[in-house]
C-alpha cells in the first residue's frame, strides 16, 4: 500500500521526531551528535528549511521546521538515511536504524509554537543531562544555546525567534528566558508531542480522546486551535488531499447493509453483530465486511467494531466475502 503523502507546503511549520529503533540510542556518542549536526548544517541551507528549535537526545530527535524549497520528506529522508547509514557502518550491523517513519504535527504560529520551542530546548533539563539553565546553555546539541547567545548555529533560525520575544520591559533574551520558566505539566506535554486534533475521514477530533492515537500511519495531526485545524482541513480537502464522510450518511448506509444481510441469510442484525457463531452469520458478516470496506471506506478496525470480528478476522471475512457476492452494480446500491 502506498504512503499516504504529509501534508506539507512552503512555510509550514513542523514538530519533527524521530526516534532509535527499540529504543535504541542513536545520538549516545559524541561522534554520532557531531555527525547529526554537521548533516544538518549541509542540509538546512541547501533545501532553505528552516529550523527554529531542535535538540539530540540519546535515542531521539526534535525539531521545529519551516518548510521551505524541499518538501519536508525530502529533506528528512536524506537526513536520517544519511545518518543511518554511516551509523550502520561505524557500529558494523544492518537494517532499521529508526523506528518507522519521522513523525511529524503542523504547527499553528503564535502561542502553540513557543510552547513547542520551551518544550524541545528543556528536552536535556528534563531529562537530567544538564544540570541548571546555565548547562543547558553549554549543551551543544540543543538549539538553546544559540538564542541565548552562548553558540553559534549559522543554520538555526535566531533573530525571527527572538523577535517573538522582544518586550517593553526585557530585552528578547530576557523575555525568553522568563518564559522558559514559566509552568508547564505533562498534559501539555502529551499535547506538545501527539498533538492537539487529528484530521481523518471522520472530520476533526480532539487527540486525547481518539481511539486512533497510538497510530500516526493514516491522519494528519495539527497543534493548535480548532480554527487552525478546520483551516489544514479546508486547504487539504480543495486540494484534494482528503476526504471526509458524512456520518449520519454512513451510518443510514450501515444500517441498509445489515437489513440486507439480514433478509437474505434470515438472521437479525443484532445477531450479525453479536457473538454468536454459525454459517450465515459468518457469511452475512463477510460480506458487510467486505462492503465496508470496499465501498463506504471504513478501516479493519471500524468494520471489527459492527460486527465483533478481531483485525485478523476481518481480514478472512474481506477475503471470502468475494466468494459470497460479486454482483458490483448491486453492492453500488450501498
Amino acid at each position: 500500500m502506498a504512503r499516504k503523502r504529509r501534508p506539507d507546503w512552503p512555510n509550514a511549520l513542523h514538530h519533527v521526531m524521530a526516534r532509535g529503533i527499540d529504543g535504541r540510542a542513536v545520538f549516545k556518542t559524541l561522534y554520532e551528535r557531531d555527525d547529526l549536526v554537521r548533516r544538518l548544517s549541509e542540509l538546512v541551507p541547501e533545501t532553505e528549511t528552516s529550523i527554529y528549535a531542535w535538540v539530540a537526545m540519546p535515542n531521539h530527535l526534535h525539531l521545529l521546521t519551516g518548510t521551505g524549497s524541499t518538501p519536508l520528506s525530502e529533506f528528512m529522508h536524506r537526513l536520517l538515511t544519511g545518518f543511518a547509514v554511516r551509523y550502520n557502518l561505524t557500529h558494523d550491523r544492518k537494517g532499521h536504524v529508526f523506528q518507522g517513519r519521522f513523525k511529524s504535527i503542523l504547527v499553528e504560529d503564535g502561542p502553540y509554537f513557543q510552547k513547542l520551542l520551551r518544550y524541545i530546548h528543556l528536552n536535556p533539563l528534563k531529562a537530567g543531562l544538564v544540570e541548571s539553565m546555565e548547562a543547558l546553555s553549554r549543551y551543544r546539541w540543543c538549539g538553546h544555546g544559540a538564542l541565548v547567545g552562548t553558540s553559534s548555529i549559522p543554520w538555526q533560525q535566531t533573530e525571527s525567534i527572538l523577535r517573538c520575544f522582544r518586550s517593553v520591559d526585557l530585552d528578547a533574551i530576557s523575555s525568553y528566558l522568563k518564559y522558559l520558566d514559566t509552568d508547564s505539566d505533562e498534559t501539555e506535554a502529551q499535547m506538545l508531542s501527539e498533538g492537539s486534533f487529528i484530521l481523518g475521514e471522520n472530520g476533526i477530533s480532539k487527540s486525547s480522546e481518539s481511539l486512533e492515537r497510538d497510530s500516526w500511519s493514516c491522519c494528519c495531526r495539527v497543534l493548535g486551535s480548532r480554527s487552525f485545524a478546520l483551516s489544514v482541513m479546508n486547504r487539504l480537502k480543495a486540494s484534494g488531499e482528503m476526504r471526509t464522510r458524512e456520518r449520519d450518511d454512513i451510518h443510514r448506509r450501515i444500517e441498509s447493509i445489515f437489513l440486507w444481510a439480514s433478509s437474505i441469510w434470515t438472521v437479525t442484525p443484532e445477531a450479525i453483530r453479536g457473538a454468536a457463531r454459525n454459517s450465515s452469520l459468518s457469511n452475512a458478516r463477510a460480506v458487510i465486511a467486505g462492503i465496508c470496506s470496499s465501498k463506504l471506506g471504513l478501516s479493519h478496525s471500524e468494520c471489527g467494531k459492527l460486527l465483533n470480528l478481531s483485525r485478523s478476522g476481518v481480514r478472512n471475512a474481506i477475503e471470502r466475502s468475494a466468494t459470497l457476492i460479486n454482483d458490483d452494480d448491486f453492492i453500488d446500491m450501498f
